[in-house]
């Protein structure tokens, strides 16, 4: 799982363009939406209905305005991960990415550990 980052120093850059991460989900890899015109947020949900995605800006920038979840499965238990609102998208892309093609976990190539790909970024 790669990271890629086109302003460097990363701060300069902002938190990016939510549609980095919602259009692929729903274009590409078959996430189903929800939209209500009358609120400002995103729902979108995996095509086995286990895993949803939740964009909801809140007035307060500090706050967390993107949230994960996904289901219980019989070998693990239910998890969701959230992001603030100047959480770089490519961080959020590259954990939706990861659902949606998962590393092979008989390979011995892939890498499970979480933080390799920012110990290699330094």
């Amino acid at each position: 799982m790669g990271i890629s980052l086109f302003v460097s120093p990363r701060h300069f850059a902002g938190p990016g363009d939510p549609q980095w991460v919602t259009v692929p989900l729903h274009r590409a890899c078959g996430w189903s939406y929800g939209h209500d015109p009358l609120a400002p947020r995103v729902l979108l949900s995996g095509p086995g209905q286990k895993a949803l995605l939740r964009l909801q800006p809140e007035p307060e920038p500090d706050r967390q305005w993107w949230t994960l979840r996904h289901a219980a499965a019989p070998d693990r238990p239910a998890w969701y991960a959230s992001f603030g609102a100047r959480t770089p998208v490519e961080i959020i892309a590259a954990v939706t990415d990861t659902l949606t093609d998962p590393a092979d976990p008989a390979d011995p190539a892939a890498d499970t550990d979480p933080y390799g790909p920012l110990l290699e970024a330094g």
